[in-house]
């Protein structure tokens, strides 16, 4: 089908749009109304959970910990002091821990120094209880014996209390959430405990306070993140509004593309509220800055197009169906191709990506009815230009200007175009360097105030922010009061302890399970003697410890066994996080605990095992939405242009900046996280827009002019400098995340900008060598006389 075909039929429904534009108006005004009256509705949602579906095998290994031992987040504070027991600072911890309890959702329970079971001898037996249960002593011989005391218990040091008494933990553990699946129940928690903790009345030069735990730290980055979209969102419409006055120079071109963009994106959230659906409260930016930037572009393209045949008409109405033919095919496909490559992201199988593949569809297909609806009809009220203000031509002084460029790019045709595949071969080895890596420290970046407190606590002797939890179960129950698998679940601790990521304290590697209680208590009835921390090897003794343990009030049994004593758990603390070596870490433990119990089954729960398995759903989601973003886009390059190899050389500009990209991420060890691995596939999506104007409005003039190398030259005179202006304004959008202070905002700022300039210099080279090299748009014929549509300097019209 032939360009100006195409166009007809648009400046057929420029004329509909103009001559019903006051029911265009009432319509959506009603439309917008509605969808904005829903934003008061809206609600947001940031749920790890998102990322897997009720049969992945994380999800439904880490169901059965938390039916079997409950909630497994915890609310922590680690205490440092120059002597934790200090009685002023055991009673901050007793006091603390007594508010937590009371007044945190979801409290279950204490362990701390001050409230903790330890096992003691006596002469009536053995007692499990609190060291302090009657009290905190003031300093002198009794606090001293009992430090001693706690100190001789190999499970505690190193573990609740370092070995030089100046670090110490305070665990709340918590209750299962009633709906795992909101997290405005976690919040709740987070909420209420950073409330407490923060409370002056805490500080003291005799103590300093570290909260973490997956509640705590979940509800601060919450603040952070809800701080930084208002910010980004804000700032991205500060820039968009300055985009509009620089580039339209006019109040109608500032105010009509800002009614697309605010009738856009707000009516998309706001039904979208109706609706129920949250928005993805770490990514709801991107749908947004997104549709602000295509919205503005789009309506340039519109604008411009109107301006030039306003110079050369004179007549506002005839002026602006001139510019829906001749912008609105393009805008279309530009459209379709970037909502086809948006929604590439439903192929990555992860629930928060899918929702901004959808969303940011949405909004762009929104932006864009918006901008060829709204954009002619407002613009039509007005006065024609008087005829000594019109021009034959409509060009300008930088529309001659990239005709001379094109002239001169024609010139250098082999130099360039060898230069253009050297600079991207040079990028290819970096795409080999890239990884993937989703701990706090590298997508939120130790600028933020809670990740930097983070980052000190992981230095501490005691200190630990990441752990993962081996679960081993039988189908059989009593199986661990069989000493054989008792002692083979403490080897396999030892086998933890000696993985490279495991956290050393001292010399103590930092596992825990039941067999420290075994060992305790058959150390206590063995007359306190070290030389009996171990676990018994006759079965009765050891179903008599578990039960005497039981019965004397300690309450830590059955948060490491299960009560039929089928299933175990082994908790174990990381020095740090690294997204690579996570991954074999979690493979080596699970291959020790099935080689210690080839007979039972053993998984790996916990968050750091979501992590795990989380990169692999990055690197596979990424593959697969660049795959899927590719084909969407070719396929439809292909069905619009009627050929397969056009769409081919159309794709070759738009890979170019994704190598670059790739390359760069890989030589700067930028990571891919759950937002830069967003980046590919979306800027393919947009890059591939400026393409379609260039091609299309090539073909169109090849149609009149008859010869390539004119019809790209007054593709350069028209649509030049409306590119240059789009990829400004987006670049521009996304600058607003590079000024972020979250690391993934400023990689995605940064990462997008390079993209998407590269994109533009590519098609600005490339993609005209390529047509006039390969003419893939059907053969050039004479024509009697080109009309160029452009006038340059010295030539008469």
């Amino acid at each position: 089908m032939h360009v100006d075909s195409i166009n007809r039929r648009f400046i057929r429904f420029g004329t509909f749009q103009l001559r019903y534009r006051r029911f265009i108006i009432a319509a959506l005004a009603v439309f917008t109304i509605l969808g904005l009256a829903g934003l008061g509705k809206m609600t947001t949602s940031d749920n790890m959970d998102e990322w897997f579906n009720e049969y992945d095998a994380i999800q439904v290994n880490t169901d059965r910990f938390e039916e079997l031992f409950g909630n497994e987040d915890q609310v922590l504070v680690l205490v440092q002091a120059e002597d934790v027991f200090d009685p002023v600072v055991l009673t901050m911890i007793r006091s603390l821990g007594a508010e937590l309890l009371e007044k945190v959702p979801y409290a279950k329970e204490l362990r701390s120094l001050t409230d903790m079971s330890v096992v003691f001898g006596s002469e009536e037996g053995i007692e499990v209880r609190s060291p302090f249960e009657d009290g905190i002593p003031p300093a002198g011989p009794e606090m001293e014996e009992k430090r001693a005391y706690i100190l001789s218990r190999s499970s505690l040091v190193n573990m609740l209390v370092s070995d030089d008494c100046r670090e110490t933990w305070l665990a709340l553990s918590l209750y299962n959430y009633e709906n795992k699946t909101d997290s405005t129940e976690m919040y709740s928690v987070g909420r209420a405990a950073q409330e407490i903790i923060t409370d002056p009345k805490w500080q003291s030069p005799h103590y300093t306070l570290k909260p973490s735990g997956v509640a705590y730290t979940e509800w601060e980055e919450s603040q952070v993140i809800m701080s930084e979209t208002g910010r980004r969102i804000i700032g991205g419409f500060i820039v968009a509004i300055f985009c509009l006055i620089i580039f339209t120079r006019s109040f109608r071109g500032v105010i009509v593309p800002v009614l697309t963009m605010i009738g856009g994106v707000g009516s998309v959230f706001g039904y979208m509220a109706h609706l129920g659906i949250p928005a993805d409260s770490n990514l709801m930016t991107l749908p947004i800055l997104l549709a602000m930037a295509l919205s503005i572009g789009y309506a340039i393209h519109l604008v411009n197009s109107f301006k030039l045949h306003s110079r050369r008409l004179g007549k506002r109405k005839e002026a602006l169906i001139a510019a829906v033919g001749e912008t609105g095919w393009p805008i279309l496909f530009t459209a379709v191709t970037t909502i086809g490559g948006l929604l590439s992201f439903l192929f990555t199988g992860i629930g928060a990506l899918r929702w901004v593949g959808v969303s940011s569809a949405l909004t762009v297909f929104a932006v864009y009815l918006y901008v060829i609806l709204l954009v002619p009809v407002l613009f039509s009220f007005g006065k024609d230009r008087r005829g000594s203000e019109t021009v034959e031509s409509g060009s300008t002084a930088v529309d001659s200007k990239f005709c001379r460029f094109g002239e001169l790019l024609m010139q250098k045709r082999v130099p360039v175009i060898i230069i253009a595949f050297v600079i991207i071969a040079a990028f290819v080895p970096g795409i080999f360097g890239m990884t993937v890596n989703l701990d706090y420290f590298s997508f939120m970046g130790k600028k933020i105030p809670y990740i930097a407190r983070l980052a000190g606590m992981l230095e501490a002797k005691i200190g630990s922010l990441y752990t993962y939890t081996v679960m081993v179960s039988f189908d059989e129950p009593d199986r661990f009061k069989d000493p054989v698998e008792m002692r083979n679940l403490d080897s396999l601790a030892q086998d933890l302890g000696a993985l490279s990521l495991t956290k050393i304290s001292g010399t103590r590697p930092r596992v825990s399970s039941v067999t420290e209680i075994v060992k305790e208590m058959y150390r206590t009835l063995n007359g306190d003697d070290p030389a009996f921390y171990s676990i018994p090897g006759d079965p009765d003794l050891l179903a008599q410890i578990l039960f005497l343990y039981e019965i004397s009030g300690g309450s830590d049994l059955f948060n490491r066994i299960s009560e039929d004593f089928s299933t175990a758990v082994l908790t174990v603390e990381l020095a740090g996080y690294d997204g690579n070596r996570i991954v074999e870490t979690i493979k080596d433990a699970e291959a020790a605990a099935r080689a210690r119990f080839p007979g039972g089954n053993a998984v790996v729960v916990g968050m750091i095992a979501s992590f795990a398995e989380m990169n692999n759903k990055v690197v596979y989601g990424e593959l697969k939405s660049f795959a899927g973003s590719f084909l969407i886009v070719f396929i439809l390059l292909a069905l619009v242009f009627g050929s397969v190899r056009t769409a081919l050389i159309g794709m070759i500009p738009n890979v170019a900046p994704i190598i670059i990209i790739g390359g760069i991420m890989g030589y700067a060890k930028i990571p891919l996280d759950m937002l830069t691995m967003t980046v590919m596939p979306m800027l393919l999506g947009i890059a591939v827009d400026d393409t379609i104007h260039f091609i299309t409005h090539t073909r169109l003039e090849l149609e009149r002019t008859g010869s390539y190398r004119q019809g790209v030259l007054n593709c350069f005179g028209k649509i030049g400098k409306t590119l240059g202006t789009t990829t400004v304004i987006l670049c521009a959008m996304f600058a607003v995340y590079a000024l972020s202070p979250i690391a993934m905002l400023f990689h995605v700022g940064i990462l997008s900008i390079i993209g998407m300039g590269s994109a533009l210099l590519a098609d600005y080279t490339l993609t005209p060598l390529l047509v006039l090299t390969l003419k893939p748009l059907g053969k050039e014929r004479l024509a009697e006389r080109p009309d160029t549509g452009t006038i340059r300097k010295g030539e008469k019209a």
